[in-house]
């Protein structure tokens, strides 16, 4: 098996993410806040009208992973990325916690790798496990970007490795504490208030940014158990995809079952499941293959929803969809036992579309697609 996956030209799939990442190229262009050099957080539609809203750090940082990759396989967005890189770490004091010092890495690595060195001057790092809120309360989901950025800067700058090779262990020992031995992680460390209160269960997206920075740990670090734990979690988020190829929401990390089914949310769809998968893909050589294009026929396979999801017009991917029933009122109810499985009568779409969604398309698919676009973008 070729353990990296490329889509043939001129079938369903590639068409739908050529597609995807056109409108991801052309939407985060019109997302850039070039005074902040940030981008806008979302998209929403009132009446007829399309407001961009808001910024955000994260999404800035994830917007600037994809847009690398992109540009690194002939998908040119003319935003000037180095320039965004210098100014988020002339930031990277003010910031709060510990992903998204693991994203800024983790973006440096690929677009600067030469000024992570900046980085040792400005952060602590033998103490950041200590200094920031979402380290100390052990989010799944924040340690696994802050590993994912480590390992990535490790690789390209071995200088910036030399200061920090004995991080990305302790880092991993922390995920590694938040997984339920029934191949789900659980949001946080159960040693604080709001971990003993959320118990065990743990979001898709504790599953794939784990699934990702443990397939790394695995290989730089020749770790048999990380690998062992990676392919147990993808092996089960694999085995509790819905029949349509929708990934679940919330999981059990004590019982390994589903939660919540809801929201379904796109990107889950068509990059982070994908993302998780291909990597795990490479670290271990088992072939998760159908279970991408099954997540990704969610879509393809339903052209309503695929018009209702997408809005080539207004270069839009809508987040995600709810159920009718309050999300959390529904998680509840399964919580007590009582299951509730998708009815797609009862489900409504709300029009808001995040930047971040275009970022991880981009990180994901560029390279594994053949595009071209006739169209360019006005430089920002």
């Amino acid at each position: 098996m070729n353990k990296y996956y490329h889509f043939e030209r001129n079938t369903k799939h590639s068409k739908l993410l050529a597609e995807i990442v056109n409108i991801s190229i052309e939407s985060l262009g019109e997302m850039y806040l070039p005074v902040q050099k940030e981008f806008a957080m979302m998209k929403k539609k009132m009446g007829k009208t399309i407001s961009i809203e808001g910024r955000n750090t994260r999404y800035t940082l994830i917007n600037l992973l994809g847009l690398h990759k992109a540009n690194s396989h002939g998908i040119k967005s003319y935003i000037d990325l180095k320039k965004i890189v210098k100014e988020q770490i002339e930031k990277v004091n003010t910031y709060e916690g510990i992903g998204e010092l693991g994203l800024l890495i983790w973006a440096i690595s690929l677009i600067s790798p030469e000024d992570s060195l900046k980085l040792l001057t400005k952060i602590d790092f033998n103490n950041a496990l200590n200094q920031f809120n979402d380290a100390k309360a052990g989010y799944t989901m924040e340690l696994s970007w802050f590993l994912t950025g480590l390992l990535f800067a490790s690789t390209f700058n071995e200088k910036f490795k030399g200061s920090v090779e004995t991080l990305p262990p302790k880092i991993y020992a922390k995920i590694r504490k938040n997984y339920g031995g029934h191949g789900i992680f659980q949001h946080e460390d159960t040693n604080n208030l709001e971990g003993k209160i959320r118990a065990n269960i743990g979001s898709f997206a504790d599953q794939v940014y784990s699934i990702y920075a443990l397939s790394l740990y695995s290989q730089q670090y020749h770790n048999e158990e990380a690998l062992l734990i990676t392919t147990e979690c993808a092996n089960k988020i694999c085995e509790l995809q819905s029949e349509n190829g929708e990934w679940q929401w919330q999981y059990d990390s004590q019982t390994g079952k589903v939660v919540s089914y809801f929201p379904i949310h796109t990107v889950h769809q068509v990059a982070l499941a994908p993302m998780a998968l291909f990597a795990a893909q490479m670290a271990s050589g088992n072939n998760y293959n159908k279970f991408i294009l099954k997540g990704i026929n969610w879509l393809t396979e339903n052209k309503f929803l695929q018009n209702q999801l997408i809005d080539k017009s207004n270069n839009a991917i809508l987040n995600k969809i709810t159920p009718v029933l309050n999300s959390k009122l529904y998680s509840f109810i399964n919580l007590l036992g009582i299951e509730l499985k998708p009815n797609i009568n009862k489900l409504k779409i709300n029009y808001e579309s995040s930047s971040y969604d275009f970022g991880w398309i981009l990180y994901t698919f560029a390279g594994r697609i053949n595009y071209s676009s006739n169209e360019q973008q006005e430089e920002a």
